[in-house]
């Protein structure tokens, strides 16, 4: 699946964006990875579909080999970890943010940056 990236400019220090990237992406059930002093890595799994896990348990309802094939099929390609990647660049009178992230986790990023005071 292919990376979204979205950027922003902020008036804070670039190791001020990273801290606020920690607090913010933890609390949404993301677990940092890697981090330093300008970047930061999450990873997260998406949420599953309530009509895929419907259809596993009525698959394991009617028969157990429908139900193991959409375990393995649908659910287990779901919850694969996936990357999100906070990038602080020091700019002249601020930072530049920019983020990869996956496409599902889209909202969860705009609110991020728009969490993140203005450059001036």
């Amino acid at each position: 699946m292919a990376d979204a990236v979205s950027n922003a400019k902020t008036s804070l220090s670039s190791e001020e964006v990273i801290v606020r990237a920690v607090q913010f992406f933890s609390t949404e059930k993301w677990r940092a990875t890697t981090q330093s002093g300008r970047v930061v890595t999450f990873q997260g799994m998406p949420p599953i579909p309530w009509f895929m896990l419907m259809f596993t348990i009525l698959g394991f309802l009617f028969c157990i080999i429908p139900g193991i094939i959409m375990y393995f099929m649908a659910i287990r390609k779901l919850r694969r970890f996936q990357n999100l990647v906070i990038t602080a660049n020091p700019i002249a009178g601020g930072t530049e943010v920019s983020a990869s992230h996956p496409q599902w986790s889209q909202n969860l990023v705009k609110r991020f940056l728009e969490a993140l005071p203005p450059m001036a």
